[in-house]
């Protein structure tokens, strides 16, 4: 995918659709490119430590940019939803969120979140010599080589809380009642609150909804696909706080 019209980019891209014809494609990786946005474009349109494409290139092939704890210098990278971009040489760290009526955007964070990361169980799997394999929504797999009861009893839909680069499991948080969520996908995307309600329709038993309260436009419901539990009394990470 060299290259990408203006015109075909995801609306959340902070770019201008007129003043040139393309920008930049992401590579193939751990986000779709409808999900994610492209390194280069994170330090020029939203930090602003570039003004044209081969300052930034230069930046990142000098190893100055780091996601998720590890140097990346692929210009074109995908950063996508919980990833962590941290400066070091400035101190600056940001996570990747939605942010409602904006889609994905970059929020600054304290420095004690930078090797943290909340993860989605999208597929549990058994593999080669018994391992049982967990992947989450960024592509990430974790092993369990020693099946125990805690492996059995991680399900998808719900979060894990990982260090990164390390990979080591922090806690386990189930998607429930009472627990504490984000949208990610949808119209609604962005919107957090405390989960009242998972309800199964009897004509539609395979799409079930939830509700959520105190979100910052009040009560909202959405899918469950488009849910992310993110804490249980209260959100694990820092999360945004606009509402438009």
């Amino acid at each position: 995918m060299p290259h990408l019209k203006r015109l075909a980019a995801p609306p959340h891209l902070k770019i201008h659709v007129k003043e040139h014809v393309f920008t930049v494609a992401p590579t193939p990786g751990p986000h779709p490119k409808e999900e994610c946005i492209p390194l280069l474009l994170i330090l020029r349109e939203y930090l602003g430590y570039a003004e044209r494409a081969e300052e930034a290139k230069k930046i990142i092939k000098m190893g100055k940019v780091y996601v998720d704890g590890r140097v990346v210098k692929d210009y074109k990278f995908p950063v996508g939803l919980m990833d962590v971009v941290s400066i070091p040489e400035t101190g600056e760290v940001y996570r990747v969120l939605p942010i409602y009526r904006k889609g994905l955007s970059l929020i600054e964070i304290p420095k004690e979140e930078v090797g943290i990361k909340l993860g989605k169980i999208i597929r549990k799997m058994h593999v080669p010599n018994g391992w049982l394999q967990i992947t989450l929504h960024d592509g990430r797999n974790i092993l369990f080589k020693n099946v125990d009861d805690f492996a059995r009893s991680i399900k998808t839909q719900n979060t894990l809380k990982i260090t990164i680069p390390s990979q080591t499991i922090l806690d386990y948080i189930v998607l429930e009642e009472e627990a504490y969520g984000l949208i990610i996908r949808g119209p609604k995307q962005g919107l957090h609150g405390r989960i009242v309600e998972i309800r199964r329709d009897v004509i539609y038993p395979d799409k079930p909804t939830v509700k959520l309260s105190g979100t910052q436009i009040g009560e909202v419901s959405t899918i469950l696909e488009y849910i992310m539990v993110v804490g249980r009394e209260k959100p694990e990470i820092t999360l945004p706080k606009e509402s438009s």
